[in-house]
C-alpha cells in the first residue's frame, strides 16, 4: 500500500469521528488510482458515490449496542473478538489432541486382546477373531471419526469468527 493509500485510508476510517460528512466520492485518476474523498475532484472519473447514514445514538441510560447484542465500543468488540479467536484456537488445540488420542489408541488396539481370538484353526496354527475384537474396531474407528468431527466443527468455527 503506497503511503498516499494508507493516509487516505486512515482519513476515511477516522472521518466519521472527526467529520459528519454525508457523502464520499470514488473516483479513479487518470493513473488508474482509486481515490475516495468527500468533496468532488476534477480531472478524475467518478466511479461511486456512498451516502453515509448517521447510527442513531443509544436512549439514556442504555447502552450503545448493535445486532444480536454487542457492544458497539471499538475496544470492548476487539477485546472480545480477540477473547472469541483464543478461545476457539484453545478448541482446536483440544480436538487436535484428542483426534491424536484416538488415533494411538486405535493403532494399539489392533492387535487381538486375550479372549478376541477362537481356537486353532488348519495346520498352521491360526485362529479366528471374534466378533467381539470387530466390535471394538468399529468402536475404536467411530471414536476417531467423532475426533476428527470436532476438529473439523472447531475449524469451522473459528473460521466463522473470522470473516
Amino acid at each position: 500500500m503506497t503511503p498516499i493509500k494508507g493516509l487516505v485510508s486512515l482519513v476515511l476510517a477516522l472521518a466519521p469521528a472527526l467529520a459528519t460528512a454525508e457523502t464520499v466520492y470514488k473516483y479513479q485518476r487518470p493513473d488508474g488510482s482509486t481515490v475516495y474523498s468527500d468533496v468532488l475532484l476534477r480531472g478524475a472519473k467518478l466511479i461511486g458515490r456512498f451516502e453515509l447514514v448517521p447510527v442513531p445514538p443509544p436512549a439514556k441510560g442504555e447502552p450503545a449496542r448493535r445486532g444480536r447484542g454487542a457492544v458497539t465500543d471499538p475496544n470492548e468488540i476487539a477485546r472480545q473478538r480477540v477473547q472469541d479467536l483464543n478461545a476457539a484456537d484453545a478448541a482446536i488445540k483440544a480436538a487436535d489432541q484428542s483426534l491424536k488420542e484416538a488415533l494411538e489408541r486405535q493403532q494399539a488396539g489392533v492387535e487381538p486382546q486375550p479372549g478376541e481370538r477362537l481356537g486353532i484353526v488348519g495346520v498352521g496354527g491360526r485362529s479366528r477373531l471374534t466378533p467381539d475384537y470387530f466390535e471394538r474396531q468399529r468402536a475404536l474407528a467411530a471414536e476417531v471419526d467423532a475426533a476428527r468431527a470436532r476438529l473439523d466443527e472447531a475449524y469451522r468455527q473459528r473460521n466463522q469468527l473470522r470473516e
